[in-house]
């Protein structure tokens, strides 16, 4: 399920990628194209940002068209494509386009009849179910209508991944074909199933994964998640633990922070000017327990897109574990109460559609916010007994106290003491971190190691295998990685993993050298997937 687009004033942030369309726009009109794909979760707001961008257009010279691709009949595409096409051409030679197709066509008789007589052709072959030639001649207008108009165009295909629902035989080679030949045509492609994405660009579209710019759209991290919150509680401040815990509880998306940010301000009593952890309960109470809140009917309608009866039930149940901490094969076998033959199809189903990801022998739900509304929400509510309302209300609201908290307290650790915790935890686990698998061991003796006074690496020792792990609270220096290069070396027992975690980053040349000495880097983003990999609170920094 997708949003509407946030536009005007209402849009925050993203720079970076903004500009990096409108350089790819310029040189396209100076002669020189580049194609994009534009990918993200799916609420990272994606939709927004190339409905922002294509907003802020005001070159006459360019025809700008907006098409989506969902699941529906085929014929239905293409009768909104072409639309979509007119009433982009009408709009740059700023003429109405509101009313229906026909009327469009009307408008544009006498303008570009090449075009229209093309699309004439189109609506025969859909008149004759040949959906793929029909899809063929489709793509061509783009191309016509630049030649005829004596315009560029820029054509931007929203959910470009779902063209093989459209029940066609071979879509995205007839869709690369019709990019390589179109040269006057700037195509800016979106997904929201990151991993789908990549392999359409990788195999079906190899022969132009050069000519294509990949941009992700990635969560706010917590200094523009923490902006953002300013924003939108228009003056209403909030503590520091409130903003770490929306953050980490939406992983930085967007539009979940708007909907709870919003429904704070409005929960708030007038004059006040401080949020308050009652008011945060309710607003999380709300949005994601009552039936009517925003958030709860978009999980709602995220659970339909699953289907109806025992594959439904199935995938839910495979969810809901999890949700619930249930993150490897057998695990979530025994909570089905099935053997993990049983439910590999459903596994491998919810992997394409990327509700869940797949990290080494562990299961992860791509949305943390989901997997909350599962565990806290859904589950009490269908499958376990609930109560009486009032209950469950208060059963919600001192479990979300109880979570804040947690939170509280693991942020006022040492981050050493929360690497000893988490290295505890290790079963000898295969993990996948940024596409390397790591295998972390069983330990049995994990210990904070003081070296000179200076620093407290974590050492971790299982029979076979040991583990110095470094925690850096700034930005690692090529002196900083020759200290602990001094370090390991003056031990008189081998280290077999040499771990660096990251928490500022690191300088090139320190990066450079920590790689020729075999020392595994840890980024912060790293860090905390492995944290959340073992139902631990993530590290805000």
């Amino acid at each position: 399920m997708e949003t509407d687009p946030v536009l005007g004033a209402d849009f925050f942030g993203r720079e970076d990628i903004l500009q990096s369309l409108d350089k790819r726009l310029q040189a396209f009109l100076k002669g020189y194209r580049q194609n994009v794909g534009l990918i993200g979760s799916k609420s990272s707001g994606r939709s927004s940002l190339v409905q922002y961008f294509l907003s802020t257009l005001k070159d006459p010279t360019l025809i700008a068209v907006y098409a989506e691709v969902i699941p529906e009949p085929f014929d239905y595409f293409a009768q909104k494509f072409m639309g979509s096409l007119l009433a982009s051409f009408l709009n740059n030679r700023q003429e109405d386009t509101a009313g229906a197709f026909s009327g469009l066509v009307s408008k544009s008789r006498h303008l570009i009849p090449k075009t229209l007589g093309r699309m004439r052709a189109v609506k025969k072959k859909l008149a004759t179910e040949d959906w793929d030639t029909a899809f063929r001649e489709l793509l061509a207008l783009t191309q016509i209508l630049g030649q005829e108009s004596g315009k560029k165009v820029l054509l931007v295909l929203d959910n470009f991944d779902r063209l093989d629902d459209l029940l066609l035989k071979n879509p995205f080679h007839d869709f690369g074909n019709a990019m390589m030949s179109q040269t006057e045509t700037l195509y800016v492609v979106t997904s929201g199933r990151k991993r789908r994405a990549r392999e359409i660009f990788q195999k079906d579209l190899s022969l132009l994964f050069g000519n294509f710019e990949i941009l992700e759209v990635k969560p706010f991290d917590f200094l523009t998640s923490q902006a953002f919150l300013d924003k939108k509680l228009e003056g209403l401040s909030a503590s520091a633990a409130m903003k770490k815990f929306l953050s980490d509880l939406t992983d930085g998306q967007p539009y979940f922070l708007s909907v709870l940010a919003g429904r704070c301000r409005a929960l708030s009593a007038a004059g006040e000017t401080s949020l308050t952890e009652d008011t945060l309960l309710t607003a999380l109470e709300k949005e994601l327990f009552d039936r009517r809140g925003e958030l709860h009917r978009y999980f709602a309608m995220v659970l339909q897109s699953l289907g109806q009866g025992r594959a439904l039930f199935t995938a839910l149940k495979v969810l809901m574990a999890v949700s619930m901490g249930y993150r490897k094969n057998h695990q979530i076998a025994r909570f089905l109460n099935r053997r993990v033959d049983d439910i590999k199809k459903t596994l491998s189903r919810l992997l394409e559609e990327e509700f869940l990801e797949k990290k080494g022998s562990f299961f992860k739900l791509t949305s943390p916010l989901f997997g909350f509304w599962l565990r806290y929400v859904y589950y009490r509510r269908e499958f376990a007994f609930a109560g009486p309302h009032e209950h469950t209300v208060a059963a919600f609201r001192q479990e979300v106290r109880d979570l804040i908290k947690q939170k509280a307290e693991e942020d006022g650790k040492e981050i050493t003491k929360r690497v000893e915790e988490l290295f505890r935890q290790f079963q000898n686990d295969v993990v996948e971190l940024e596409a390397k698998k790591i295998r972390c061991p069983h330990f049995n003796e994990v210990h904070s190691k003081p070296s000179n006074g200076r620093v407290f690496p974590v050492e971790a020792k299982a029979a076979d295998t040991r583990w110095l792990c470094q925690v850096a609270y700034r930005k690692v220096t090529e002196d900083d990685v020759r200290l602990f290069i001094q370090d390991i070396e003056k031990l008189r027992k081998k280290v077999q993993r040499k771990i660096m975690i990251t928490l500022e980053g690191i300088e090139l040349n320190a990066k450079l050298l920590a790689k020729e000495s075999k020392i595994l880097l840890w980024p912060l983003k790293e860090f905390n997937e492995l944290l959340e990999l073992y139902g631990r609170p993530k590290v805000i920094a």
